[in-house]
C-alpha cells in the first residue's frame, strides 16, 4: 500500500498542471522579458489551473446566489449538493472542452458558461413569477410567454434586478478576462483524465448521499422514483432539476413496484355503524285488552339500493389477451378499484344545458354579496362546497384546466398537447355530444397557446378563440370576459338542441396593477372603496369581468326561457400566484410566514347552480377539482365508470381525497380527506376533531393512503402518456 502511494505521488508530482498549482508566476514572465520555453510552459498550466477551477466555482456561485435568492436559506445538507453537483458539472464540462481543439475549446466554453447563466436567470425569473420552476417540455414555449406577458415579465426583472445582475457576474467575469480564464492550450492526456475522474467521483459521491436517506419521501425518493421539479430545485439544486427533467422525460421514473394487495385500506377512525333504530307506534285499536299489549316495532323504511357507476369491463379477459406490462399492471389497478354508488342526486339534472367555465386565477374570496350579486347568489344557492380546494398542478394554467377538464392530474404544462390525440371519452365535450348536445369551447386568447386547437378539439368541443374565429373584443391585456359571453353566446342561445359550452377566462390573468392589466384598469371605480392595498385591489377589479359575464348569461338565458333548463359548473385552474406573498395572506387572510406550506391557500370556490334548483345542497366533505367531472357526470346521469378517474363524486357515500400540490417551500402530493390532512414535506397527519387513533394505526393507516396517492398518480400519467383509455374502448 505505501509503494502504491508513493507511485501516486511520484505521478501526481510529474503533472505540469498540478504542479503549476504550487508555483505562481515570475515576473520575468512579461512580454518584455524573454523566459525560456519551460518557464512559459509553466505560466500556461497555471494560467489553466485557474481556467478549471474557475467553471465548477461559477457555477456552485450561481446556484447558492439562486438559492438564497428563492428559498432566503440553505439547508447544510443542500450546500453539499450544491458544491459537489456543481463541481461535478464544471469538471465535467472542462474535460469535454479540452477534447476539442484550442480555438474550438475557447468558443465551447464561452457558449456553454453563457448557455448554463441564461438557464439560471430564466429559471429564477420564471420562479419568482410562477413560484415553481419551468420544466424543459415547456421551454419551447418561452417565445409565445416573453409575447403575451411582456409587462409581468418587465415588472419582475425591475423588482429582482440585483439577483439577476449576481447571476450575471461570473459570464461578465469571464468575458472580461477571456485571455486569463480559458485554456491556453490542450493539457496532457493525464491531465483530462483527472478532470473526468473527479467529475464522476463527485457526482457519484452526491448520489452515495442522497442514496442514504431512506425515508418515505426523502432525498432519495424524489431523485431516483419520482420527479418533482419544485422538490428537485429546492433539495439539489436548478441544474440538477433540469438534468433529472430531461433523464424522467425520456427513460420515465423508476417507480417501486405496486403492492401485491391492491384491497381497501384499513380506516381506524370509521367508528362501528350503531344498531338500527326501532321506532314505537302507538296502538289505534279501541280493544283494552289489546291496547294493554306491548305496541308492535315498526320498522324503518328499507333503505334504497343504489347501483354503481360503472361501464362493462372485462378487465379479466384484457389482461389475458395483453402483452405490454405496464397496461396489465394498469388493468389490474383499476379492476380492484370499488366504484361509486348511484344517489338520489343521479340525474338530477339529465337533459340540460351545461354551461362549463374554467376561471383563470380565481379566488372565492372575491364573491361578495354586494360587488357580485350574481356570483353570490350562485355560491350560496346551489351545491355549496364548504371545502373545496384547487390544486397547483406544476404551476400553470393548462395543468389546472387539464385537471377540470379530464378528472385527471398531470404536472406539465405539456399535458394539454399531449392529450391532443388520445382516446378521452369522459370529457364532458365528448360526453354530451354523444347524446347529441351542440358543444363548443371558447377562449378569449390565442387559439394555439397551450396547443388547445389540438387538445379541445379533441375533447369534443368545435373549438372558437382568439385567431380561430373568434370576433369582436377589445384589443387589449387581458381581454374582456364579458365581451367573449356578448360575442359567443348567439352560437348556441337559439339551439333547438341541448348545448354544452365551455369556456376559460382570461380577464383574471396577472399581472395585478392598475397599469398592467387592462381589466384592472377597466373596473378601478368599482373596487376604490375596498380596504386593501392597491395591487390587492387590482386583483377584485379584474375578477369584476366574471360577475359581468355570469349576468350578462343569465340575462340572456332568461329572456329565452332557457335559464331554468341550463346548469353553470365554475372552478379554477389555480390560485393567483402572482400575488407577493404578503398580498395573498391579505387576501386569503392568512399568516404570511409559511404561507406556501398553509392548505389554506389552497382552499377555493367551486360552482354547481341551476336556477330550477329549489334549495341548496350543502357539501360539507373535502373536496377537489379532480371530484368536479365525476359529480357532474353523475348530476347529469351520464354513463361514466367512477373506477377511471382519479376523483369521486362528491354526492355519493365514498370518502373524497383531496391531493394537493404546493409551490416554493411547499412540497407535493400532500393529502386530506374528512378524517384529518397531511403533510408530506413534514410527513405528519393531523386528525380533525372527533378523530382519534393510535399512532400505529395512524402510521398504518398513512402509509396505505399515500400508496393509494402515488398509484393515482402513476395511473393517471398512464392514461395521458399511454393512451390507456384507448386499450378499454377499442
Amino acid at each position: 500500500m505505501k509503494d502504491l502511494f508513493a507511485r501516486i505521488g511520484h505521478f501526481l508530482r510529474r503533472e505540469p498542471n498540478l504542479h503549476a498549482l504550487f508555483s505562481a508566476p515570475e515576473a520575468a514572465a512579461s512580454a518584455k522579458t524573454a523566459v525560456s520555453q519551460a518557464e512559459r510552459q509553466r505560466i500556461r498550466n497555471y494560467r489553466n489551473f485557474f481556467f478549471f477551477l474557475f467553471y465548477p466555482l461559477a457555477v456552485f456561485y450561481m446556484e447558492v446566489v439562486f438559492h438564497f435568492a428563492i428559498y432566503g436559506e440553505i439547508p447544510v445538507k443542500t450546500l453539499v449538493y450544491l458544491a459537489l453537483f456543481s463541481f461535478a458539472c464544471g469538471f465535467l464540462l472542462s474535460g469535454i472542452a479540452l477534447l476539442l481543439p484550442l480555438r474550438a475549446n475557447r468558443v465551447f466554453t464561452l457558449i456553454t458558461f453563457t448557455v448554463i447563466t441564461l438557464l439560471l436567470e430564466s429559471q429564477y425569473i420564471y420562479f419568482r413569477i410562477f413560484n415553481s420552476p419551468y420544466r424543459v417540455a415547456t421551454m419551447g414555449m418561452g417565445g409565445a410567454a416573453i409575447r403575451d406577458f411582456r409587462s409581468m415579465l418587465l415588472a419582475e426583472i425591475s423588482t429582482s434586478w440585483f439577483a439577476i445582475v449576481l447571476l450575471l457576474l461570473p459570464l461578465l467575469y469571464l468575458i472580461a478576462h477571456r485571455k486569463d480564464y480559458r485554456p491556453a492550450f490542450s493539457p496532457t492526456f493525464s491531465f483530462r483524465i483527472y478532470l473526468l475522474a473527479a467529475a464522476l467521483l463527485l457526482h457519484f459521491t452526491a448520489v452515495g448521499i442522497i442514496s442514504l436517506d431512506r425515508s418515505d419521501f426523502g432525498d432519495r425518493h424524489y431523485y431516483k422514483h419520482e420527479f418533482s421539479a419544485a422538490e428537485a430545485a429546492r433539495r439539489f439544486g436548478v441544474l440538477t432539476d433540469m438534468r433529472l427533467d430531461v433523464k424522467f422525460m425520456l427513460f420515465g421514473e423508476d417507480a417501486p413496484e405496486d403492492d401485491d394487495d391492491l384491497g381497501e385500506s384499513v380506516n381506524p377512525f370509521e367508528t362501528k355503524t350503531p344498531d338500527p333504530v326501532v321506532t314505537m307506534a302507538p296502538s289505534t285499536t279501541a280493544d283494552p285488552a289489546v291496547s294493554a299489549q306491548t305496541t308492535a316495532p315498526v320498522e324503518p323504511p328499507a333503505p334504497i339500493e343504489y347501483g354503481d357507476n360503472v361501464m362493462d369491463i372485462d378487465f379479466d379477459a384484457l389482461i389475458a389477451n395483453e402483452t405490454d406490462a405496464d397496461i396489465v399492471a394498469a388493468h389490474k389497478y383499476f379492476a380492484s378499484l370499488t366504484p361509486t354508488k348511484q344517489n338520489e342526486y343521479t340525474g338530477m339534472f339529465k337533459g340540460k344545458n351545461l354551461i362549463y367555465i374554467t376561471l383563470e386565477g380565481f379566488s372565492y374570496k372575491t364573491i361578495d354579496p354586494e360587488r357580485t350579486p350574481t356570483l353570490y347568489k350562485m355560491s350560496t344557492e346551489g351545491i355549496v362546497f364548504k371545502n373545496f380546494y384547487t390544486s397547483l398542478w406544476g404551476g400553470s394554467t393548462a395543468t389546472g384546466e387539464y385537471t377540470s377538464m379530464t378528472g385527471l392530474f398531470y404536472n406539465s404544462s405539456k399535458c394539454l398537447q399531449m392529450s391532443g390525440d388520445n382516446l378521452l371519452p369522459f370529457t364532458m365535450g365528448n360526453q354530451f355530444q354523444k347524446l347529441g348536445y351542440k358543444t363548443y369551447a371558447f377562449h378569449n386568447h390565442d387559439y394555439t397557446y397551450y396547443s388547445r386547437n389540438e387538445s379541445h378539439p379533441n375533447m369534443g368541443y368545435e373549438f372558437i378563440a382568439v385567431g380561430n374565429g373568434l370576433e369582436g373584443l377589445t384589443n387589449a391585456w387581458p381581454k374582456s370576459d364579458y365581451e367573449m359571453a356578448v360575442v359567443t353566446m348567439p352560437y348556441y342561445i337559439d339551439s333547438e338542441t341541448p348545448f354544452h359550452a365551455y369556456y376559460m377566462t382570461v380577464s383574471g390573468h396577472a399581472n395585478y396593477s392598475f397599469y398592467g392589466n387592462s381589466m384592472s384598469k377597466k373596473h378601478q371605480d368599482i373596487v376604490a372603496d375596498l380596504d386593501c392595498s392597491d395591487n390587492v385591489k387590482a386583483y377584485h377589479a379584474c375578477q369584476y369581468e366574471v360577475e359581468l359575464m355570469l349576468a350578462e348569461m343569465v340575462r340572456r338565458l332568461e329572456a329565452a326561457g332557457k335559464l331554468e333548463d341550463t346548469v353553470f359548473v365554475m372552478s379554477t385552474d389555480h390560485y393567483p400566484y402572482a400575488l407577493s406573498d404578503a398580498e395573498l395572506a391579505e387576501l386569503y387572510g392568512i399568516p404570511e410566514a409559511g404561507i406556501h406550506k398553509n392548505f389554506d391557500l389552497l382552499r377555493n370556490g367551486c360552482i354547481i347552480w341551476c336556477a330550477s334548483m329549489e334549495e341548496p345542497i350543502i357539501v360539507e366533505e373535502p373536496c377537489s377539482s379532480l371530484d368536479i367531472i365525476p359529480t357532474v357526470s353523475n348530476l347529469f346521469g351520464l354513463e361514466y365508470d367512477s373506477r377511471l378517474l382519479m376523483g369521486t363524486d362528491v354526492l355519493s357515500d365514498s370518502v373524497p381525497l383531496v391531493i394537493l400540490n404546493q409551490d416554493k417551500d411547499g412540497s407535493e402530493w400532500n393529502w386530506i380527506n374528512k378524517y384529518g390532512e397531511y403533510n408530506r414535506g413534514t410527513q405528519t397527519f393531523t386528525p380533525y376533531e372527533g378523530f382519534n387513533a393510535t399512532e400505529e394505526e395512524i402510521n398504518t393507516y398513512v402509509k396505505q393512503i399515500n400508496a393509494a396517492v402515488s398509484r393515482k398518480n402513476k395511473y393517471s400519467r398512464m392514461i395521458l402518456e399511454k393512451d390507456y383509455y384507448r386499450y378499454l374502448f377499442k
